[in-house]
């Protein structure tokens, strides 16, 4: 269980997390300008940048949920890193080179510049705020479920103190602590990963028996092309592309690249980021792996036992168990997670102030001093964190791997969002109507197949067949019985401490016999399709993987028609289109990267001063 070790180092993140924002709200208090306040000048190095990058959507999102869906779906999980490149990559090359130059604040500008008027602009505006906020609340409540676990602190307690700690110092420090604050957490998580892999390969009896353990997880991955399978390597690859992609267009990744001084710094950005970003996901994915091999080991798979009734907490579980005995670890990965979730809170919350402030506040008082700009931007995080504390409670009550519930409930925006911005973007004749319309059904569509997989009676994609429960009765020992109890969650778990002990007192050897196991591994294998499943049974069955890059195409096909069938604007500004020669060629082979863009900077700048 945690000890003094543990708790300093868990607290000891949180303080250093703060005593940085409190730093950067000493330090620039002379720069107080909105500028500064959310660009950090407009002249931040790459590299940390970058790192904050990364940071920013390493959430509990990734750190709990791809080892729990390692742990109970397999390997294929670790084929997001393709999808990932291929948007980052892209970005870098057709994103970039168009938003950096406009010299903007809050990416929903964009398309006032591009229709000439405001209803795209808001429509992105309210789409991007709702997603931030969910996606704020869903990282707290997988953050605050494992910290309950592991700390045994109240869940309503670990919210608190999470809103709380990084709403003040994103607040009082601005982008600047959001960054360096970064970078420190990521430092944390890093390390907090890597020992969680070594201690549980090491405890599988090394490489060679976590292989062999796993070989389940490890050979799972189907490669033929099916969109109701939970993990095939096209839906994990191509499925979810349209969804980080939008991480690269959303507010928090914005900021970063209009905070670089250079369209090639900016791109640098993403050079740097993928291979870590990527590096990361691999790293997490294994983890369900390596701790699956080690309750094999153990003769004893967690899941399939019920010694834990919640996905989501897999690992903390894993973490108590292989560290019981070595003071400050389990303390190291509390201290990791904590790091992840307060690195997205922070983001999010210094984005949304940015985008109120930009596309409502400015545009009804564009003449606001400074100084009263920056002020009421700092109340403005106030105001979200308790907004997504609030929704923080709600969400927890939804049931699931938490990386599941974002990704299918998140493409209802991110899928549509993303074919908006790509259409603006590439599509001369894209007009204000067409890309609402095509969104609007784009994300409907999205909300009606999730709504469909929720309540009209699909049964829930199955485990992998699980590992042996034979010897799970060595958790009620003294040593361990703390470990069990801890996991009573009342937002999550069905099963009463009474309950658990009579399940575990009643496995016996016997029930470990072929017959069981052989009757088990066939309730957990994979449904055949036996041609009764009606069409709508199919379209309700298709992985959470998929469901954003149906949000985009569909967005892509309608948005695009409607827009042939309405009257263009009477005039467009170039400098919101995408072009092969100026973007491509002569920003990477002619070396003409900082070409003379600055219009539309000179009343931003004039504000700023």
């Amino acid at each position: 269980m945690f000890g003094i070790t543990d708790y300093f180092v868990f607290f000891c993140t949180i303080g250093v997390s703060f005593g940085i924002g409190i730093f950067f709200a000493i330090w620039e208090r002379k720069k107080n300008t909105p500028v500064n306040y959310f660009l950090a000048g407009r002249n931040s190095k790459t590299w940390p940048v970058a790192l904050s990058f990364i940071v920013t959507f390493q959430s509990s999102l990734m750190v709990l949920g791809y080892p729990a869906e390692g742990y109970a779906y397999g390997i294929g999980i670790a084929y997001n890193v393709l999808g990932t490149s291929i948007a980052f990559i892209f970005s870098a090359f057709f994103i970039v080179p168009v938003f950096h130059p406009l010299k903007l604040t809050s990416v929903n500008e964009y398309f006032k510049l591009r229709y000439g008027n405001n209803s795209v602009r808001y429509m992105t505006l309210i789409a991007g705020i709702l997603f931030s906020l969910f996606y704020m609340a869903i990282v707290m409540v997988g953050t605050c479920v494992a910290l309950e676990v592991v700390l045994g602190i109240p869940f309503w307690g670990t919210i608190l103190i999470y809103t709380i700690v990084t709403t003040i110092y994103t607040a009082v420090g601005g982008i600047k602590a959001v960054i360096w604050t970064d970078v420190f957490q990521l430092i944390v998580m890093v390390t907090g990963m890597i020992a969680v892999l070594v201690k549980s390969t090491e405890g599988a009896g090394g490489v060679e028996s976590v292989f062999k353990n796993a070989k389940d997880r490890i050979g799972s991955t189907s490669f033929v092309f099916d969109p109701t399978v939970r993990y095939q390597m096209w839906n994990s690859t191509f499925g979810l592309f349209s969804a980080y992609l939008y991480f690269t267009l959303m507010q928090p990744a914005m900021q970063r690249v209009y905070s670089t001084p250079t369209v090639q710094s900016a791109r640098n950005l993403y050079f740097i980021s993928t291979p870590f970003f990527c590096a990361f996901q691999l790293m997490a994915s294994f983890e369900g792996i390596t701790i699956f091999g080690y309750f094999v080991g153990k003769r004893c798979d967690i899941l399939e036992a019920g010694i834990i009734d919640n996905i989501n907490a897999i690992l903390p579980f894993a973490v108590l168990d292989l560290f019981q005995n070595i003071p400050g670890l389990a303390g190291l990965f509390t201290a990791s997670l904590s790091s992840a979730a307060l690195s997205t809170m922070s983001s999010c919350l210094s984005s949304l102030s940015a985008v109120t402030y930009e596309d409502i506040i400015k545009v009804k008082f564009p003449n606001m001093p400074a100084f009263r700009a920056t002020q009421l931007s700092k109340m403005i995080v106030l105001m979200y964190g308790l907004i997504a504390l609030g929704l923080a409670f709600g969400v927890s009550a939804i049931p699931g791997s938490v990386v599941s519930i974002f990704v299918s409930f998140m493409g209802c925006f991110d899928g549509p969002l993303v074919a908006t911005f790509l259409l603006s973007i590439m599509f001369r004749r894209a007009t204000a109507k067409g890309v609402i319309t095509g969104a609007i059904c784009g994300s409907v569509i999205v909300f009606w197949i999730n709504i469909g997989n929720r309540f009209s009676g699909v049964p829930p994609y199955p485990y992998l067949p699980p590992g042996p429960t034979d010897q799970c009765d060595a958790y009620l020992k003294p040593g361990y019985q703390n470990i069990s109890d801890s996991f009573i969650h009342p937002l999550s778990l069905n099963m009463t401490p009474t309950s658990f002990t009579q399940s575990l007192t009643s496995m016996t050897s016997t029930e470990a016999s072929s017959s069981t196991t052989t009757t088990s591994i066939m309730s957990y294998s994979i449904p055949k399709d036996t041609g009764s499943s009606s069409i709508l049974e199919k379209i309700y069955s298709i992985s959470y993987q998929v469901l954003s890059l149906v949000g985009m195409v569909t967005t892509l096909v309608i948005s695009a028609t409607v827009s042939l069938c309405t009257r263009p604007p009477k005039s467009i500004d170039e400098r919101c289109l995408f072009s092969f020669r100026k973007h491509i060629l002569e920003n990477n082979c002619c070396k003409k990267a900082e070409l003379n863009e600055d219009t539309g900077l000179e009343e931003d700048t004039k504000f700023m001063e």
